[in-house]
């Protein structure tokens, strides 16, 4: 792996999102992207038409019901359950929504210091958008219970949201996976060059785009953020992310990760590689090369949701993440109700009923 250059200037920072349109960076956002003057963090408000196609990012509707109504489109009876279920929660108005601290990014890290913000942002945002929900996405028990517990005396409830899978190269590992050590052993000897960039010209925004693209949209759901060539682009020159890429002898970037770090956790917002590339191993070694670099900048790996087994085969641990939901003043007390139900329902939920389902 000596072919890994680490930009150490963008080790354990807490970027600083820039103000743009959500539109330049996500087409399907649906939502308008603003950041609160006083302590910075992000918040996207729905907006009207929505797209059929709205990502999950912006859109609980979409996450919750149409994404996996699309995964279990072959259960006839499931897939129908879900589209009415979510027909029922567009009825009690869930497509008025503000997110807050809700970055165009799949998973949200959490600091002490921004946590500290939320509670009464949120007081704000209520007092001014009546007739929405509002939420707080990517909380855990084990790490945000203060958050948790403050919003709730706020009368928000906790919604069991979905499954994601952490690495912890912070410290030694116990244990040495086998499948991981395979992975590694196969980016060693494919000759691909593994770097990480911190800018990159238009042209290969353009390409890490349509890279994602055929992975996260046309081989996966449309439901994922359809990013633009844009977003690749200023997230490298706002300092946001990084990219780490796997190039040929040629140069040619055949597979990339986006990088964004926050404080001593890692997530990977997006990734993306070449089908058609003669190798047919490129997400495994994506992955190698991007637990490679948190190990060694001993970091906590955020991998998000999603290919729960493999995960699971390299190590990776499973965390039960949480939205925090309130309901609009008007109708309060039967969308309350609702909520309320869905938290006592949720309560006993552990890791391993989410597995059991297929997360």
């Amino acid at each position: 792996m000596q072919n890994l250059h680490i930009d150490q200037q963008n080790v354990r920072t807490t970027p600083q999102w820039p103000s743009v349109e959500l539109s330049h960076w996500i087409q399907n956002g649906s939502a308008n992207l603003t950041l609160d003057t006083a302590s910075g963090l992000p918040i996207t408000r729905s907006i009207h038409p929505r797209r059929l196609d709205t990502t999950y990012i912006t859109s609980l509707r979409s996450g919750w019901f149409d994404y996996p109504a699309q995964e279990v489109a072959d259960n006839s009876i499931a897939a129908w359950s879900f589209k009415s279920a979510g027909l029922i929660a567009k009825m009690l108005g869930i497509d008025n929504i503000v997110l807050v601290g809700n970055a165009p990014v799949s998973t949200n890290i959490w600091t002490e210091w921004n946590m500290l913000d939320v509670p009464l942002l949120c007081q704000q945002i209520e007092s001014s958008h009546k007739k929405h929900f509002i939420g707080v996405r990517n909380l855990q028990t084990d790490k945000h219970s203060a958050l948790i517990e403050t919003l709730k005396s706020q009368r928000f409830y906790a919604i069991p949201a979905r499954i994601v899978y952490e690495f912890d190269f912070r410290k030694k590992l116990d244990k040495k996976h086998s499948h991981l050590q395979r992975d590694r052993s196969v980016l060693k000897r494919s000759g691909l060059q593994v770097n990480v960039l911190t800018s990159i010209s238009m042209a290969q925004a353009s390409q890490l785009r349509d890279l994602y693209q055929a992975i996260y949209i046309d081989k996966h759901s449309s439901l994922n953020a359809q990013y633009t060539s844009q977003f690749f682009a200023d997230m490298l020159s706002f300092k946001v992310m990084t990219a780490l890429v796997l190039q040929d002898a040629d140069g040619n970037i055949v597979s990339f990760a986006m990088l964004y770090a926050v404080d001593d956790t890692l997530t990977v917002p997006a990734l993306g590689y070449d089908p058609k590339y003669p190798i047919n191993s490129l997400y495994r070694q994506l992955f190698a090369a991007i637990t490679f670099h948190a190990q060694e900048n001993r970091m906590l790996l955020n991998y998000s949701s999603g290919a729960g087994d493999f995960k699971r085969k390299r190590g990776g641990v499973a965390r039960l993440e949480y939205t925090l939901l309130k309901a609009p003043k008007t109708w309060h007390s039967v969308r309350s109700s609702i909520l309320s139900l869905l938290q006592r329902h949720g309560q006993g939920m552990r890791e391993t009923d989410l597995i059991a389902w297929g997360a």
